[in-house]
């Protein structure tokens, strides 16, 4: 592979991450809106069973988003001492980013499917 076809998708590979990292925050974000939107319209939590299922989904989607934040820190911090040579320290940073991205997207999904089982037990 030559190296302006290797630029050109480690390119496209970094704004494909960029773009995850922001809509796991959107969709966290979101999530947490909606779900306390509908809890006030359609379900009155007062009366809602299983209502720590709806709690833990707020907890899941907050997690999500707080998580996706310190992965942009460590994602700085892996690339500045990258840029400063330290390689091995630069490994360390980029592993707890993959980390923080993996945690987010987990916390995101749980999120999501503990909403579901909400609404299906109170529907």
């Amino acid at each position: 592979m030559n190296k302006e076809r290797k630029e050109i998708l480690n390119s496209i590979r970094d704004y494909s991450e960029e773009q995850f990292d922001q809509l796991i925050v959107y969709l966290s974000g979101g999530g947490l809106v909606l779900t306390i939107g509908f809890v006030d319209d359609v379900i009155k939590f007062e009366t809602s069973t299983a209502q720590w299922l709806l709690l833990s989904t707020w907890i899941c989607f907050t997690i999500s988003m707080i998580t996706i934040l310190f992965s942009h820190r460590s994602s700085l911090r892996s690339i500045d001492l990258e840029l400063l040579g330290k390689d091995k320290k630069s490994d360390f940073w980029d592993t707890i980013t993959k980390f923080f991205n993996w945690f987010g997207l987990l916390s995101f999904i749980l999120g999501v499917i503990l909403f579901l089982i909400y609404v299906m037990l109170n529907m």
